[in-house]
């Protein structure tokens, strides 16, 4: 692991197996996988582990969410939704993780400092709305849209069940930041930066994930392979062809809406 990162376990306590904490925790799955190569459980598990990864920054991100919309003074309902969307990263992080587990991972992911400090700027209000813009109206959207496209193309297993899984509460995550727009622009709570800003914001956020790198060389190469790419399908891991066309079309889709635009 290199110095600059940091190793966060995802293990679950002995009060997890208590009657009290069994009523209000999501129950994970078991996930067996089909035999497989040992090149291919590499890949795949590293394939749930950065999934694993993805969605505890997702937890820290809508945990600064809600920090700012508490020290905003949003509107409770608004503090509540943050809420929501939290739990569901957290149960997202600890699914992913059962997933990865169950490939040989050791439960142990790595993270960059700066995931996990996620540091908040001095100016909390365009903070929020970089946030809705960049995060979500851009950000989750595209993620769902992927998501979605990952559903259609696996066979059926346990594996694409725990991505249907998370796309049922992710809907809430793609949408969220366009309403949350329109509600700033109009709030009482906190001063609008202005439409330009937001527009920058989402102009940047797409030109930096046009120049992402969102499929690995080697998986690519192993799904080259026609029985390795139908192993990987069957834990959960899409073609990376077919995957990095679904990013660019779900960018693309966004980019035409501007849900970042004031609504006429």
């Amino acid at each position: 692991m290199p110095a600059e990162s940091i190793g966060i376990v995802f293990d679950r306590s002995p009060l997890a197996q208590t009657a009290l904490l069994r009523r209000y925790l999501a129950p994970i799955p078991s996930f067996t996988p089909p035999v497989l190569r040992d090149d291919v459980r590499a890949i795949a598990r590293r394939g749930w582990e950065d999934r694993t990864r993805s969605e505890y920054v997702g937890v820290l991100i809508v945990r600064r969410l809600h920090g700012l919309l508490v020290d905003l003074g949003a509107p409770m309902d608004l503090q509540e939704v943050a809420l929501v969307m939290l739990l569901h990263e957290q149960r997202h992080a600890a699914l992913c993780s059962a997933c990865a587990s169950a490939l040989g991972s050791d439960g142990e992911v790595a993270f960059e400092l700066p995931e996990l400090q996620q540091a908040r700027g001095p100016d909390p209000e365009r903070d929020l709305v970089a946030m809705a813009v960049g995060t979500y109206a851009v950000g989750e959207a595209v993620a769902f849209g992927l998501l979605r496209h990952a559903i259609r193309a696996l066979p059926a297993s346990p594996y694409r069940d725990a991505l249907r899984r998370i796309a049922a509460d992710e809907g809430l995550h793609a949408r969220i930041g366009g309403l949350l727009l329109g509600e700033l622009r109009r709030a009482s709570w906190m001063p609008w930066p202005g439409d330009d800003f937001a527009r920058d914001v989402a102009a940047s956020t797409i030109a930096a994930m046009r120049q992402r790198d969102v499929v690995e060389p080697d998986e690519a190469a192993l799904y080259a392979d026609a029985e390795a790419a139908g192993q990987l399908a069957r834990v959960g891991i899409p073609a990376p062809g077919a995957f990095k066309r679904a990013y660019l079309r779900a960018l693309d889709a966004v980019e035409r809406a501007k849900g970042w635009e004031p609504t006429r």
